[in-house]
């Protein structure tokens, strides 16, 4: 007999019964498993507008897709209800598994991928992916001249293996968001590393098992496939805007290619006699693990150094002082991300003067309330933030959608202002911004958002040196006045206040 390869010898078992692994089921093709499908969600979906009506409860096509609002994660909101919705919804549970059962066996596919069945939101995609994968090749003779012929199973078509393997491992990706972000409303590493270096994982570990010969070229293609799926999913039920995907792309990217070298590494390890293979598909544990332990023993936050941006301004401190508590309207912005909807200030105005007084700068999303804390004219003005607006408004295409990452993952403490006078006249102005990123990992978020920062602190500078140079160029006598006048103001204020303190010491 010919010695065979394991991973032949894997790949032939899928042929040997009508089941694809040794099953007796009786395969099901791509067309019927559409109709079948079809018809139960129409159903499913009449039993649920029922169930929400006879309840008082408000029903929409909607919550089979955003673990955010459905009535399934969300038992303590109504349980007669939510108990009356889940018993609806078992029959259709072993129905669905039965078919994608049969699918799977037409196809050639693993049993395992049914795992797939009960991801929340993920399943659609792996539904679809059911739904478009052709059936498994029939076995071809293999004619040797010393042996009878023996049934040699024909290799998969590489497109089908990297639809299968594409979709599995976006199906890990989107399970995790699911879970993360529906459930726990948490922006963590296992979002934004576990999850995709997961997907590649997996999306490798499937193609390998149907491709045996496939290339680490063909595996880096399987794991930006199951990463553009993600991508594409999210983006297309806007569970989140392009900007948050943009900032998270380059992380996802090379978590994703990471994730699926390690599969090919495993999955092509020597094995010695009497070593079993390791049980890859336990690897599916690790993100729940990480969910769960950043639940339960989350990273403390901590202070981190403020964003500080400066600018030169030719004019005294005192021509530059009410142009940093207070300023016009400012022009529309040039840079892509502003127009692209991350908030940027707009005007300020204050109300009243002084320790105390409330100073407002207007975002595009909002005001930031800002109650004055330090006031030394000319000098240094800093504010506290009692409330703040959304950091952007998300792109998507559905109209009122918003991630909860909008709310309390971005938060500025406060902010101030130094003025600075140089020895010629002129004015260097500090701007500084305290804040805290929620989302992890801080390191890499905080580069984003440091930048965005910046840019806001520089149109507002900006702002501050136009106003301060145009009043001294267009009044330079009076401007020159009013400076000396209030220069003396303040030193006599100072004197007066230095006279209580050294009697008081006498």
């Amino acid at each position: 007999m010919k010695a065979q390869h394991p991973a032949s010898r894997h790949h032939a078992s899928r042929h040997q019964a009508p089941g694809g692994d040794g099953s007796a089921l009786r395969p099901l093709d791509r067309r019927s498993y559409l109709a079948w499908g079809i018809f139960l969600f129409a159903i499913k979906i009449g039993i649920d507008w029922a169930i929400s009506h006879a309840f008082g409860m408000p029903y929409s096509i909607f919550f089979y897709v955003s673990p955010t609002d459905a009535p399934l994660f969300r038992p303590n909101a109504n349980l007669p209800y939510w108990t009356a919705m889940v018993a609806a919804a078992l029959p259709f549970v072993a129905a669905g598994l039965f078919l994608t059962a049969r699918r799977l066996a037409h196809a050639g596919l693993p049993r395992w991928l049914l795992a797939f069945f009960f991801v929340p939101f993920a399943n659609l995609v792996f539904f679809l992916a059911c739904t478009l994968v052709p059936g498994a090749p029939k076995p071809q003779p293999d004619v040797n001249y010393r042996e009878s012929a023996q049934p040699h199973p024909a290799p998969e078509p590489s497109g089908k293996a990297l639809l299968m393997s594409g979709a599995a491992g976006a199906c890990v990706a989107l399970g995790t968001l699911a879970l993360a972000v529906g459930v726990f409303r948490d922006y963590g590493a296992s979002l934004f590393i576990g999850a995709p270096a997961l997907c590649g994982f997996f999306a490798n570990v499937l193609l390998l098992r149907l491709k045996p010969d496939a290339t680490k070229y063909e595996g880096i293609g399987a794991s930006l496939m199951a990463l553009a799926i993600s991508l594409a999913v999210v983006v297309g039920f806007a569970l989140e805007g392009l900007i948050c995907l943009m900032m998270a792309a380059p992380l996802a990217t090379g978590a994703t290619i990471i994730g699926g070298l390690v599969a090919f590494a495993v999955m092509r390890a020597p094995t010695h006699p009497g070593m079993d293979r390791p049980h890859v598909h336990s690897a599916i544990l690790v993100v729940p693990l990480m969910v769960a332990a950043e639940q339960l023993s989350p990273l403390p936050e901590r202070d981190a150094p403020p964003v500080e941006s400066s600018i030169e301004i030719d004019a005294p401190p005192s021509a530059v002082w009410p142009s940093v508590v207070a300023f016009p309207e400012l022009s529309p912005p040039r840079e892509w991300f502003f127009r692209a909807g991350v908030a940027y200030p707009t005007g300020a105005t204050i109300d009243g003067e002084g320790v105390g007084a409330v100073r407002r700068c207007r975002f595009t999303t909002g005001e930031f309330i800002e109650p004055i804390e330090i006031w030394k004219p000319g000098k240094h003005l800093a504010f506290g933030v009692r409330s703040q607006p959304p950091p952007m408004r998300e792109w998507t295409w559905i109209k009122g959608v918003r991630p909860p990452h909008l709310d309390g993952y971005l938060k500025v403490s406060r902010g101030e202002f130094l003025l600075r006078a140089r020895s010629d006249g002129g004015t260097r102005l500090i701007g500084r911004t305290y804040y805290r990123v929620n989302i992890m990992p801080r390191a890499y978020f905080r580069w984003w958002s440091d930048y965005m920062i910046h840019r806001i602190h520089m149109r507002v500078l900006e702002q501050v040196r136009r106003h301060a140079e145009s009043r001294i160029a267009a009044h330079p006598h009076h401007a020159s006045k009013a400076i000396f006048r209030a220069q003396i103001q303040n030193w006599e204020a100072g004197c007066s206040r230095e006279q209580p303190e050294q009697a008081s010491s006498g």
